[in-house]
C-alpha cells in the first residue's frame, strides 16, 4: 500500500463499496501521497523510499494515537471515528500549510474513500 499510495487508491475507488479498514488504509495513504509531494522522488530514489517507508510507519502511529485519544479501535472502527482521526492526522501534520492543490487533493481521495463505505449503500 505504502510502496504506491497514489496507485492504491486508484484501485480501491474502483471498487463498488470499501470495508472500514479500507477506508482507513486509504486515508493514511492518501496523507502519505499529499506529504511525499514535498520530497524530490527523482533525485534520490533510495532516500524517497526510505522516506516512504518511514513516514508510513509514522503516519500508522499517529493514527493509532488518535484513535486511542478518542477511545476507538484503529480496527474496524466506526465511519464516525475515522472521520474524527482524519481531523486529527490533518492538524497533526499541518496540512493546511500545504499548497492548496495538495489540500485538495487530500480532501477529494478522503471523500471519495467516505463515499464507498460498505454500510452506506
Amino acid at each position: 500500500m505504502f510502496n504506491d499510495p497514489s496507485r492504491f487508491i486508484e484501485e480501491k475507488l474502483q471498487k463498488k463499496c470499501l470495508s472500514i479498514n479500507t477506508i482507513r488504509d486509504g486515508i493514511m495513504a492518501a496523507l502519505l501521497l499529499s506529504l511525499q509531494k514535498t520530497v524530490n522522488e527523482k533525485e534520490e530514489p533510495s532516500a524517497y523510499e526510505a522516506w516512504c517507508k518511514k513516514k508510513s510507519s509514522e503516519i500508522r502511529a499517529r493514527a493509532d494515537e488518535a484513535f486511542a485519544a478518542i477511545d476507538a479501535p484503529s480496527e474496524y472502527p466506526s465511519l464516525k471515528q475515522l472521520k474524527e482521526v482524519t481531523a486529527s492526522l490533518k492538524i497533526s501534520y499541518n496540512l493546511e500549510q500545504l499548497p492548496e492543490t495538495q489540500k485538495t487533493d487530500f480532501e477529494k481521495r478522503c471523500r471519495a474513500l467516505f463515499e464507498k463505505f460498505e454500510d452506506d449503500l
